[in-house]
């Protein structure tokens, strides 16, 4: 009415996303902890950080707990490809060539600012919440565009493990204001 929305209808029940959000909408602090967090080599790589592989796949042959050296663009296309969905045991070896086949397609068609937004406005967060503006407005009571650095290094540190207990979410945000 006169403009405003009366009433919304949920058209999905298992999963609760806002309207997109553009990049230039979301806080810089935000853009800042999720880069830092995910890809810090994000700006510079063409979809996968070969160095990253290389060092996860040598970690994995001692058998060495490692950090995944999976990147923002590769991440999104686990998201937007069905054949490519993390299952819980993780991905084979040939998802992960398919992930890797995808992500350079993508840098080769989009833009960084493109991906890292499809990325923001598409990641699964904490129960049902999809969208980085979902979250901020369901844990901070605002939009994306006004996180500051504390409330965007607790959104960083869900992406990163959406379960994981406030505990461990703390001791990851302060990491990533570290």
């Amino acid at each position: 009415r006169h403009g405003v929305p009366v009433q919304t209808l949920r058209m999905d029940d298992a999963v609760r996303r806002l309207e997109w959000v553009p990049l230039q909408a979301m806080s810089p602090a935000l853009l800042q902890a999720i880069v830092l967090s995910e890809d810090k080599s994000f700006w510079q790589h063409s979809g996968v950080d070969w160095a990253a592989a290389a060092r996860s796949a040598w970690a994995n042959l001692w058998n060495a707990r490692t950090r995944g050296a999976s990147t923002v663009t590769m991440q999104l296309a686990g998201l937007i490809d069905e054949g490519l969905v993390r299952p819980a045991g993780g991905r084979s070896v040939a998802q992960k060539i398919g992930q890797v086949l995808t992500a350079t397609q993508l840098e080769s068609r989009w833009k960084k600012s493109e991906i890292l937004e499809a990325y923001l406005n598409s990641v699964p967060l904490r129960g049902e919440i999809v969208g980085i503006d979902a979250l901020a407005q369901t844990h901070f009571g605002k939009h994306a565009s006004g996180l500051d650095a504390q409330e965007a290094a607790i959104a960083a540190a869900l992406v990163r493990s959406p379960n994981a207990s406030a505990q461990r979410v703390a001791e990851r945000a302060c990491g990533v204001l570290k």
